[in-house]
């Protein structure tokens, strides 16, 4: 059987998984974009890859906009580099909680789904 590598049934196109992924990045401590990036490249959805950096900067942009973050802009005490320090808000701590009902909720429907596909591939 052939599948093609970019095919959402490998789950490659999960970039959905990029708000909780980043909100439990920002959850115990302020980081810049560059550190979550690293936190994302350990998220199980990332299977060790790097997400596309221009596209987590994009959502992290879309997620402040929203107030799930907020930013302030630092110097690096070496050579006065500014870099965005983001913030997760209260109503970003309510959204990750929001997301673990609604990822339990999810894994119980997959569950479900890989159950009737066991039963119909069985079926033949």
């Amino acid at each position: 059987m052939y599948i093609e590598m970019d095919c959402p049934c490998k789950g490659k196109n999960l970039d959905k998984m990029l708000q909780p992924g980043i909100l439990i990045s920002l959850f115990h401590e302020d980081k810049y974009g560059y550190s979550i990036i690293r936190d994302l490249e350990e998220n199980p959805m990332f299977d060790g890859t790097s997400p596309d950096k221009t596209g987590v900067y994009r959502y992290l942009k879309r997620m402040e906009a929203s107030g799930y973050l907020v930013s302030r802009w630092e110097f690096e005490e070496d050579n006065n580099t500014p870099r965005k320090i983001y913030s997760i808000t209260d109503k970003g701590r309510s959204c990750l909680s929001n997301w673990k009902a609604t990822l339990l909720e999810y894994a119980s429907s997959v569950a479900d789904l890989v159950e009737k596909i066991d039963r119909t591939v069985a079926a033949g």
